[in-house]
């Protein structure tokens, strides 16, 4: 019979602690550092170009004939909107992707294109989408996720980019028909 011989480790108890706290600490301090947008990590005494977008919560179009048809009773027309703002003039591309919830995500619809974006100003942008309701639902959860990219113009170098941001879950009310 053969035993296997434990293997002490090399390392001290205070150097696996401190291991384990600066491991713990960077675990907790990571969503905090996904969570700023891109403009929280550019210097503010950047030359260079500054750009962040935000995307807002989806709403019913009302503008739009919603509901009228009762052959298609069960969809209603949603506005996702979002807003790109830059410190200095630039061309701005994006990239817009609509979800719905149920269960699991389904896509319904996306768009993407470029846009100019004034020197401290902002740029709004909003496309609408038919979203049906499931069987038997009375709402629908939708949402939409934007990112952007935009030509960082420092004096020394030319550079790339990006935010991106996640619009709060909204819950439109789907009418059947009846009342």
């Amino acid at each position: 019979m053969t035993t296997t011989p434990t293997i002490r480790s090399r390392h001290s108890f205070s150097a696996r602690f401190a291991m384990i706290t600066t491991v713990s600490l960077g675990l907790l301090a990571g969503p905090v550092a996904f969570a700023s947008t891109a403009t929280a990590a550019a210097p503010r005494h950047s030359n260079g170009d500054n750009c962040s977008v935000t995307a807002y919560r989806p709403t019913a179009d009302h503008g739009r004939n919603n509901n009228r048809d009762k052959k298609d009773s069960k969809s209603v027309d949603v506005k996702f909107a979002f807003k790109i703002h830059c410190d200095k003039g630039t061309r701005v591309y994006f990239e817009q992707k609509m979800f719905k919830e149920n269960g699991r995500d389904h896509r319904i619809g996306s768009d993407k294109g470029w846009v100019w974006v004034g020197k401290d100003s902002d740029e709004h942008v909003y496309n609408v989408e038919k979203v049906r309701a499931d069987r038997g639902d009375k709402f629908v959860k939708v949402f939409h996720e934007v990112k952007i990219q935009f030509k960082n113009n420092d004096k020394k170098r030319d550079s790339w980019g990006s935010d991106r941001d996640t619009s709060p879950t909204a819950y439109i009310r789907v009418d059947n028909g009846r009342r």
